[in-house]
């Protein structure tokens, strides 16, 4: 069978879609519609075909299923051969392939790269469709005007410029995407879709590596993706025992996290599963207080999507103040029981 459609590798762990994949369906749709194609969606793992018909509701157009007891835990080799799997079956590349920058995606999308003799963009953090034109004196065979590429965009030189990336030369063109930085559908209910069930033969050769045992510490586990209200802070506290004083804004709020700028995790004050920035998590809250963050483009790059940011900083000149919707210039140590009097007051859809 033939499949054109725009694809993306589904991610789950312990046989729960992650967020990801749905931010990916989003980002899929966009590209897709302005090729004049549909959404293929890769949902590989073990007792997981249940999540067929949410992959649909959330904007897929095919799901292709793999689901083999060997697939129960993530490696390397047994993913990639169910991934090639599905390719087998619609015999020809598709024109692109998402996947997330996560752990398991910056492991497994290099493999299908390789095997696929194309190229990848790592990391990114927008994708557009466009036309390419190159002129070359030193290779004439690749000059041309190049239709509908796919062009990945992410950021370089410490996140001070974004690199456009393209490859027209090879198909699929491949990319991973910066969790959080991608915007998911809403759900749709309604839509239809089609499940293809695809068997998968597995090697000798795929099994060089097992997983004997797999050990999650959830106590330690920071969900600042999902997050609605982030609670971030930065040098300006000055101490550790600082963010003492984070926690407990963040303790009036429903299910808030407490997040960091990268000095605050460099001077040893938090630990760096509270990192918000360019080396930590990209975030997308409905609300996001920034105390004592000066607001470099490292941490800037990781929540600026955020729908409301509150910043409060001594420094009238730090950066964070241009593209705050709401800014304090003031001792964060004064303003912050401030901030909680008035929050507690407040009857919105942040508080308990």
């Amino acid at each position: 069978m033939s499949d054109s459609n725009v694809v993306v590798i589904a991610e789950q762990l312990q046989g729960q879609l992650q967020g990801i994949t749905f931010e990916l369906i989003g980002a899929a749709r966009a590209l897709a519609s302005k090729l004049g194609v549909g959404v293929s969606v890769y949902l590989l793992g073990d007792t997981i075909s249940g999540h067929c018909q949410k992959i649909i509701t959330m904007g897929a157009d095919i799901v292709y299923v793999v689901d083999d007891p060997q697939l129960s835990e993530y490696t390397t080799l047994t993913y990639r051969r169910a991934v090639l799997a599905v390719l087998e079956v619609i015999c020809d590349p598709p024109p692109i392939i998402l996947m997330g920058a996560t752990t398991i995606g910056r492991d497994l999308a290099p493999r299908i790269a390789s095997y696929l003799e194309t190229g990848m963009t790592a990391d990114t953090t927008e994708l557009d469709i466009g036309d390419y034109e190159h002129t070359s004196k030193t290779d004439p065979a690749k000059a041309g005007l190049f239709k509908n590429i796919l062009y990945a965009i992410r950021p370089t030189f410490g996140e001070s410029l974004k690199a456009r990336i393209l490859g027209p030369w090879k198909h699929p063109q491949m990319a991973t995407t910066r969790v959080g930085v991608m915007q998911a559908l809403p759900e749709d209910t309604s839509r239809t879709g089609i499940v293809i069930p695809v068997p998968v033969i597995f090697q000798e050769s795929d099994f060089r590596t097992k997983v004997i045992r797999t050990v999650r510490d959830m106590s330690t586990t920071v969900n600042l993706v999902d997050a609605k209200v982030i609670i971030s802070a930065g040098a300006g506290l000055a101490t550790a025992e600082g963010f003492r004083l984070v926690e407990d804004l963040a303790s009036i709020f429903k299910d808030a996290v407490v997040g960091a700028s990268r000095k605050a995790v460099d001077k040893g004050w938090i630990s760096s599963a509270h990192q918000v920035g360019q080396t930590g998590k990209t975030v997308r809250p409905d609300l996001y207080i920034a105390l004592g963050i000066s607001g470099a483009i490292q941490h800037r790059v990781g929540m600026q999507n955020a729908r409301t940011i509150i910043a409060v900083n001594k420094d009238p000149d730090a950066p964070i103040f241009k593209y705050a919707h709401y800014g304090i210039v003031a001792d964060l140590y004064q303003v912050v029981p401030l901030l909680k009097k008035e929050f507690r007051r407040m009857t919105t859809d942040y508080l308990h």
